[in-house]
């Protein structure tokens, strides 16, 4: 008896051990992220939104946002950003009502981004991360015109700026619904000395110390 007993428990034993082995293979693909996937992302800066209004005239700010972030391994992924502002304004003058669109200021970003803490199923992986990012911000100066003499004659143009800068960021991406996304990230970093129209000034030779909060709202694939 006892050696029937025996018998029937290390059966059991094999078919449990055996149930759980196949549960396991067939988990296994779907819990472990998988690494090589791409996330491509469009959408807004919120941070950047703006509207203003009086009598005569309204501006809107509309921020876009463009992205995408290519993961390597289960934790850390390459990443790049393209952001433009765009101003639509309307003034009601005098003589006729006139409407304006204009850039008033533009982005781009490569950097890498490590994710830590509990690892998500998600492709890629969503959660709190470490960022290391080069950007180069454009933006015009409101308020000032550069007055250029040509063959055709003169021309006033708006002036604009061109900082390049690396910055060190903490951030948090989650995944709200199926296609929509939202990433928050602050840090801080150095700017290099800032182009002007493309050219550098040259009393303009110190780095400076810069900071950033985003808040970004995406829609995915």
């Amino acid at each position: 008896m006892a050696y029937q007993y025996l018998l029937k428990s290390m059966l059991l034993s094999a078919g449990l051990l055996a149930a759980g082995a196949t549960h396991a293979q067939q988990l296994a693909p779907d819990s472990v992220p998988r690494a090589h996937s791409l996330l491509l992302k469009a959408g807004l800066r919120l941070t950047h939104l703006r509207y203003a209004h009086d009598s005569k005239s309204w501006q809107f700010l509309v921020p876009l946002s463009l992205g995408a972030e290519y993961r390597v391994a289960s934790r850390l992924s390459f990443y790049t950003q393209l952001e433009t502002d765009v101003q639509a304004s309307f003034t009601a003058g005098r003589r006729r009502a006139t409407q304006t669109n204009a850039f008033t200021a533009a982005s781009a970003a490569l950097g890498v981004r490590y994710y830590y803490g509990r690892a998500q199923r998600a492709v890629p992986t969503f959660g709190r991360y470490l960022a290391l990012e080069g950007s180069a911000d454009w933006e015009q100066l409101t308020g000032a015109s550069l007055v250029t003499t040509s063959g055709s004659g003169r021309r006033r143009t708006t002036p604009a700026v061109l900082t390049p800068g690396v910055y060190a960021l903490w951030g948090v991406q989650h995944q709200l619904r199926r296609h929509a996304y939202y990433d928050i990230s602050a840090g801080g970093g150095l700017l290099a000395p800032a182009y002007y129209n493309f050219e550098r000034p040259s009393t303009a030779s110190r780095w400076n110390v810069g900071g950033q909060a985003t808040i970004r709202f995406y829609f995915g694939l």
